[in-house]
């Protein structure tokens, strides 16, 4: 949504980064609901959903603060680089890599010491999330399935739940500061809610390498649209 919505509607990006934190919690909502409840066994690790949301919530409201003194295209540059660097790594591992959040379906037990760094991962995510407005899913993706083994599918149904709270914060924080388009929220999140329900229910049918691939392509589009044109 902020790629789109910098190109389409020629917003800013920190306007843009506001209105996709807003647009996201009922989207996010509909999707993480059909992902613990469309399948047998739910498609999301509960307990490192609430490690990742108390970092992330911490992370996000200094990340929004933070976006208030970077530049549009500063924060372009910083979203494409990290969808880039996300992207190959998701694609190259779908196609010749053998990552084991694409193969495993089961979450692996954790230690304490686990959650504590997922803890940290979130707090560094939650800022991530307020600079660029992208919820951090790019990120929580990545740092569950490489970091801990996490599978695909229960690795997004995860990052949907933990990162409900992350974006609330940073919604608020951008709307403080002028930086939320309340209509064009509501616009964006009503007509993203049964997209969700789409989605969310593709994902949960596709072969977790597949979807892997997918979301690496997503990602690398969507940088290629995001990168400052001019100089």
């Amino acid at each position: 949504m902020v790629p789109l919505q910098v190109i389409w509607a020629t917003r800013t990006q920190h306007q843009a980064t506001g209105t996709s934190l807003a647009a996201i919690l009922p989207i996010g909502v509909v999707a993480a609901a059909t992902y613990y409840f469309g399948r047998t066994a739910p498609q999301t690790d509960l307990p490192v959903a609430f490690f990742l949301a108390v970092g992330g919530v911490a992370g996000a409201f200094a990340g929004s603060l933070a976006a208030r003194r970077i530049s549009d295209r500063t924060l372009s540059m910083v979203m494409a680089i990290l969808l880039v660097a996300v992207g190959l790594k998701e694609v190259y591992d779908a196609i010749l890599g053998a990552a084991p959040h694409l193969v495993g379906t089961a979450a692996p037990a954790l230690s304490p010491r686990d959650y504590a760094v997922i803890t940290v991962g979130g707090v560094l995510v939650g800022i991530a999330s307020g600079l660029t407005g992208v919820g951090g899913g790019i990120l929580v993706v990545p740092l569950l399935g490489l970091g801990f083994g996490i599978g695909q599918r229960i690795a997004q149904g995860t990052s949907l739940l933990a990162l409900l709270p992350t974006s609330a914060i940073g919604a608020l924080t951008h709307h403080r500061g002028g930086d939320v388009n309340v209509r064009a929220a509501i616009w964006m999140g009503g007509a993203g809610v049964p997209a969700a329900l789409a989605g969310s229910a593709l994902a949960l049918w596709l072969p977790q390498r597949v979807l892997g691939g997918l979301f690496g392509v997503f990602l690398l589009a969507a940088a290629a649209r995001m990168w400052p044109r001019r100089l």
